[in-house]
């Protein structure tokens, strides 16, 4: 019985206890204590009274109930580290840090010692979930860094203070040496000996600390100042950066950021002071184009994939066919396939892709047009006996037992023009005698010629004008199909099958523009000479597809924000652009008839990027040949991958040698004495020269005298096989 009610009521009091509302004051303060830690952490910082009473509280508790021996007496030491060090504790609202003590002595610090630090709880960290504690072990793991130095890492940076970089560090300058931690930044502090100084201590100075003449030690220590937060800084966070910071330009080693660890380049133990002095002064930039480029990429990929939709994956052609063109035949619709997972190619340019046949008159695209424009001069209106209706055509397609072919000048229906009898036409639904406006009167009456004919915008009302290529219902019109602006009388079912452009107002193939229709954005000045020459470079911020932007972020993401660190957002952005413009030439010469799009000779100029920024710095590095050598391997791969069929390996050959020009004119180098600065001042100015005059030969060969080169295409497609290059009807292929 005496076991059952004693647990029975340590039943009930731990119950109480567990809910808080135990007579035990030990037990309720505990609870106080567990809900205004909560409410701090939670809700933010708690009333000083709120606080100050339960110091209080817990002083008279401690002195009534505990009949243990009082603590022994501290001494506060400011300057002593250790993890008290970087503990905060707040005070009647204000945070001060708690300083390390040394128990066993007494001093005149113990009596200005703050008393509250001795019964208050340390405040205890929110453990971290297992979404975030994978997710910094999977960061860890590809950094190259175990997770114990990945937390040791993250304990450095919760820190109360910034660390200071070595670039900012005066510098004992010796006459031909350098040390091998030049660009480590080794964290060595100095402690003096245990002083009771004034709160809060003074700031050690930075920079190296001489050894006198005669005495013992190193010749140098770096020193690293220290700042104790005082504003309500918490453990665990971070600082706060200022707006400015953004715009700062914090120092770094030159030439030695990601592409640098990749190629494992490394500085030589020994550089001169006057070397090393150039490189301190180089700034880090902002990679703000980097951003700014990636972002506009995702973008437009997004838009063009939801607006333009997908066409079907692949790396072949697809057919589709569609039965019963008007009562004669099977069609099929043969498209390419893309296996970037984007839009078809007609989309890509009307997009803005790198088209020839849209930046300039192309001579075989013209004689297209004008072969079809003879074959229409001789056409005529056929006219189907059971009055199903009526369709501009030749004389072969007109069937003799089914229908009427309305030809002038042998039909009755024949006008006259200059008192004698056309020789051309007839035209399904356009005549001279019905059309009101433009009319044809004297002295501007239509031609003889047909394909010369304008669009007849207002007709005569009349129901009956007794003309049977008139009064017939029309069935077909003229409809743009393909990439070449090829042109049909068709229907409009049939127009849209085949994703072509149906013009409704007009009844002539002569009477639309269908180059201005097939490369869309802003119209031409003149509809029979395209000029669209702003494709070389709108068709940088064009992908292919989904894949081809995830390629181009991930170059971007890494190369090209590492290099703009290191020369800033305008000498990359004019290597990065005219790199792009001047591989999109040299494409649209070689290649002609194939839609390119994407920043692939941007890529292959800053690559170039690399090479010269290493033979600009191949005197101070201790293993320039294997760093060579690797970038050598990576951009041999990539033009090898560009001798593939969908690859455009032109952009990425002239890419690569604007790149490499405008990097000697643009990258910031280091010189190696007077004479090599004036060696280097005069690269410059060849090197644009160099590049003016291939960028200014490229126009000359594309607009003024455009050449074809069959065997110019091996550079960019090896036939393996009979069909591995073979030529489609489109013409228009993606990189």
């Amino acid at each position: 019985d005496q076991r059952e009610f004693l647990a029975g009521v340590c039943g009930v009091r731990g119950t109480a206890d567990w809910f808080g509302v135990s007579k035990d004051g030990d037990a309720t303060q505990k609870w106080q204590r567990k809900s205004l830690r909560h409410c701090s952490m939670r809700y933010g910082r708690l009333k000083p009274q709120v606080i100050r009473q339960m110091d209080l509280s817990s002083q008279d508790n401690i002195s009534l109930t505990s009949t243990e021996t009082p603590p022994p007496l501290y001494i506060v030491d400011p300057l002593a580290r250790g993890r008290a060090f970087r503990m905060v504790e707040e005070v009647d609202g204000y945070s001060v840090p708690q300083t390390p003590v040394t128990p066993g002595a007494a001093s005149l610090c113990s009596f200005t010692s703050s008393r509250s630090g001795l019964n208050r709880l340390p405040r205890r960290r929110k453990r971290e979930s297992v979404a975030k504690m994978s997710f910094r072990a999977a960061a860890a793991l590809v950094k190259g860094r175990s997770l114990r130095e990945n937390a040791t890492l993250r304990r450095m940076q919760r820190r109360s203070f910034t660390p200071a970089s070595f670039m900012e560090e005066d510098v004992v300058d010796l006459p031909d040496e350098l040390d091998t931690s030049f660009f480590a930044r080794v964290r060595t502090y100095f402690t003096p000996p245990p002083l009771c100084l004034p709160s809060p201590p003074r700031p050690l100075e930075r920079g190296w600390r001489k050894a006198k003449e005669g005495t013992p030690g190193p010749p140098k220590v770096p020193l690293r100042q220290e700042v104790v937060s005082v504003n309500g800084q918490r453990r665990g966070q971070r600082i706060v950066v200022p707006v400015k910071k953004l715009f700062a330009r914090e120092k770094r080693p030159y030439g030695l950021g990601m592409v640098g660890k990749l190629t494992n380049r490394t500085y030589r133990k020994r550089i001169d002071s006057y070397v090393k002095r150039q490189i301190e002064d180089m700034d880090d930039h902002r990679p703000f184009f980097t951003y700014w480029i990636t972002v506009v990429h995702l973008l437009i990929t997004i838009l063009a994939v939801c607006i333009y939709g997908i066409a079907p994956v692949g790396f072949s052609q697809h057919e589709t066919v569609l039965r019963n063109k008007g009562v004669y035949e099977n069609v099929k619709f043969v498209q390419q396939e893309n296996f970037w997972v984007g839009p078809s190619s007609e989309a890509l340019i009307h997009l803005g892709a790198k088209y020839s046949p849209c930046m300039r008159q192309d001579q075989q695209v013209h004689d297209l047009i004008r072969d079809k424009r003879d074959i229409e001069r001789d056409s005529a209106c056929c006219v189907r006996n059971d009055r199903s209706g009526c369709l501009q055509t030749s004389e072969e397609e007109c069937s003799s037992t089914l229908a009427v072919w309305v030809k002038w000048p042998g039909h009755p229906s024949t006008p006259q023009l200059e008192g004698r009898d056309r020789q051309y036409g007839s035209v399904c639904h356009q005549d001279p005698r019905i059309c009101l406006e433009p009319a044809s009167v004297a002295p501007h009456e239509w031609p003889d010629d047909i394909t010369m004919w304008p669009v007849c915008t207002r007709y005569n009302t009349g129901n009956h004008t007794n003309l049977p290529h008139i009064d017939c219902t029309i069935t077909g019109r003229p409809c743009c199909i393909g990439t070449k602006g090829r042109c049909e009388i068709t229907s409009r079912e049939y127009c849209d099958f085949m994703k072509g452009y149906f013009h409704e107002e007009a009844t002539l193939c002569s009477q639309v523009h269908c180059m201005d229709d097939v490369c869309g954005l802003l119209p031409f000045l003149n509809p029979e000479i395209p000029d669209q020459f702003y494709r070389l470079w709108l068709s940088l911020f064009l992908h292919a597809g989904i894949l081809h932007c995830m390629v181009s972020v991930c170059f971007q993401m890494t190369i090209l924000r590492d290099l703009e660190k290191l020369a800033g957002w305008l000498r990359i952005s004019i290597v990065y652009i005219l790199s792009g413009i001047t591989g999109n030439l040299a494409s649209a010469i070689f290649l002609p008839y194939r839609a390119e799009v994407g920043p692939a000779g941007s890529q292959f100029g800053i690559l170039a990027c690399l090479f010269v920024e290493l033979f600009q710095s191949w005197q101070i590095l201790a293993q320039p040949w294997r760093a060579f050598i690797k970038l050598l391997c990576v951009v041999l791969f990539l033009f090898a991958f560009g001798l593939l069929p969908w690859i455009d390996n032109f952009a990425h050959i002239f890419g690569f040698i604007s790149g490499f020009f405008l990097s000697f004119a643009f990258l910031p180098y280091i010189s190696f004495g007077r004479m090599d600065m004036y060696r280097k001042r005069l690269q410059i100015i060849v090197f644009l020269v160099v590049f003016l005059g291939l960028f200014a030969g490229l126009v000359v060969l594309f607009y003024v005298y455009p050449i074809k080169c069959d065997w110019c295409e091996l550079l960019t497609c090896i036939p393996f096989t009979d069909k591995f290059c073979e030529k489609y009807d489109l013409n228009a292929h993606l990189h």
